[in-house]
């Protein structure tokens, strides 16, 4: 069984500064407004390697046009996204939808990463610190420990339930 790729805060597809990808035929540059910074340095470095293109970007309300616009690229081309962490994650899953793998997009994430915890009790994804080593599962209140391990399918770290110290379970009431 196949799973499409996710962006989570440790993904191979997020970078520190974009490096250009040797034996591509064009770049494809998505940013919104906090990342047009960092992509139009990186499109001066780009510019003469081969054909560079720019796509700037508001938020969601553009999810059609993006949509239109990557499937009309062709094969060969190399997509680089500089966004906040939301808008990034839009224009990937939008990238995956449109066929690109992994190795066809280097994201830098402008500002905070979202982390993410599955709740092994009640099978829901609750928002958690970037550092956070366990947490309160938002719908069902279980105490979580974040395990190292990260669900594509769930999208998110394996929380697995504990009882904290000093709190004792009530069996039967």
């Amino acid at each position: 069984m196949y799973n499409s790729p996710v962006l989570f805060d440790k993904s191979v597809t997020i970078v520190n500064q974009f490096t250009v990808r040797n034996g591509r035929r064009k770049f494809v540059i998505i940013a919104d407004q906090s990342g047009y910074e960092k992509a139009e340095i990186f499109t001066s470095e780009a510019a003469g390697t081969v054909p560079v293109e720019f796509l700037a970007i508001r938020g969601v309300e553009d999810g059609e046009r993006i949509k239109r616009f990557l499937l009309s690229q062709t094969m060969g081309t190399q997509f680089y996204i500089s966004a906040a962490w939301g808008n990034a994650v839009m224009v990937f899953k939008l990238g995956v939808e449109a066929g690109l793998s992994e190795d066809e997009i280097q994201v830098v994430i402008i500002g905070p990463k979202r982390r993410y915890v599955y709740c092994m009790k009640c099978f829901e994804v609750t928002g958690v610190a970037e550092k956070a080593e366990s947490t309160e599962c938002g719908h069902c209140k279980a105490s979580l420990e974040i395990g190292p391990f990260y669900s594509i399918v769930r999208e998110g770290y394996i929380g697995y339930p504990f009882i904290p110290a000093g709190k004792e379970e009530v069996v039967g009431s």
